[in-house]
């Protein structure tokens, strides 16, 4: 029976009772593998070259159902509340469907997860450089520089910025009111013509703001403040095997790749969440051939199968950063979710 998924039709399910056993799933999977590739199913490209509206940052606050610590992200560029209330109604919804399903949010819990749990680094060194290559003529860093990191990836990358506000300019390009004196001057991470590149400026841009100079810095640099005012600094991409004297010190800097951990636990496997798995999963178990991607098109849904396996067939869980306790730790409401402007 091929079957919606509205509010209706998820309402009738859940009141059959309807539970999918790991027997079913697993002929189901085989069903799938042995299926035609539908002949609707067309990759259609759509444009891409659109520039985003971006929402002012807000911040957010975490309370966990389990310890009842309200763990507070001052700054929310990933949008955490949104991606949790869209995370708990995905798993609301599948639940109806019959499927044995949780959602493990703990990871949003400074108290039950530490950062070090996570593997979520907020600080290290530089301490080696690529070899040979174009990634060693594009590596910007040197051994021994100090940085921030912002964002800590599956991959093996990590996105980094400078430690500290300090940057250098070479003096004969700078006023002593900070006026930039040329065009395309190149602000360092540390005063020689050697270090990395932090960004250039043209004549046209604010007076930056001077710094007091270090005790040893060498004559003709001048200390500035480093991103200035008003000017986005995005980051730098290192691979980790680059970084070393890793620290977890969430105190001063909170990072919003907590969110990117968040998990299913289903029929008691945890995987980190997709952010297409609650559409994959809903037309596996209703039966539908195709699902929409992104650009609006329509792709077969047996392209999904590896991950389908990987979310329903037995096997090891992903590495579980702490125990999931109980299901005390899953959370379907958004009652706990607070949204507070960061003035």
């Amino acid at each position: 029976m091929k079957i919606g998924v509205g509010i209706a039709a998820l309402s009738a399910l859940a009141a059959e009772g309807k539970d999918f056993d790991r027997a079913e799933l697993n002929a189901m999977l085989d069903k799938l593998a042995a299926s035609p590739e539908p002949k609707s199913a067309i990759l259609m490209m759509m444009a891409t070259c659109y520039v985003r509206a971006m929402p002012r940052p807000v911040g957010f606050e975490y309370v966990c159902k389990k310890c009842g610590t309200h763990t507070v992200y001052p700054k929310n560029e990933k949008q955490m509340a949104n991606v949790l209330a869209r995370r708990r109604d995905e798993a609301a919804s599948l639940k109806a469907l019959g499927l044995d399903i949780a959602l493990d949010e703990t990871v949003l819990c400074q108290k039950c997860k530490s950062a070090e749990e996570l593997g979520l680094p907020t600080a290290g060194t530089i301490v080696k450089r690529p070899d040979k290559g174009s990634e060693a003529e594009k590596f910007a860093w040197h051994i021994g520089d100090k940085v921030r990191i912002t964002e800590a990836y599956d991959s093996g990358w990590c996105r980094v910025l400078p430690a500290s506000s300090n940057a250098w300019v070479s003096a004969e390009y700078i006023s002593e009111k900070g006026n930039i004196l040329g065009d395309g001057v190149r602000i360092r991470l540390a005063p020689s013509l050697d270090a990395t590149v932090l960004g250039s400026l043209y004549k046209a841009h604010p007076p930056l703001k001077l710094l007091p100079a270090r005790p040893d810095d060498p004559v003709g640099w001048v200390c500035v403040e480093w991103p200035p005012k008003g000017r986005p600094c995005w980051g730098y991409s290192v691979r980790s095997r680059f970084l070393g004297d890793l620290s977890y010190d969430e105190k001063d800097f909170v990072a919003p790749c907590r969110i990117d951990k968040l998990a299913w636990i289903i029929n008691g496997k945890r995987v980190v969440v997709n952010d297409d798995d609650a559409k994959i999963l809903k037309a596996f178990l209703t039966g539908e051939k195709t699902i929409e991607d992104r650009f609006g098109g329509k792709t077969s849904l047996k392209g999904e199968l590896r991950r389908l396996r990987k979310l329903l067939e037995p096997g090891e869980s992903d590495p579980l950063i702490g125990p999931v306790d109980t299901v005390e730790d899953v959370v379907d409401t958004v009652e706990d979710v607070k949204v507070e402007v960061d003035i």
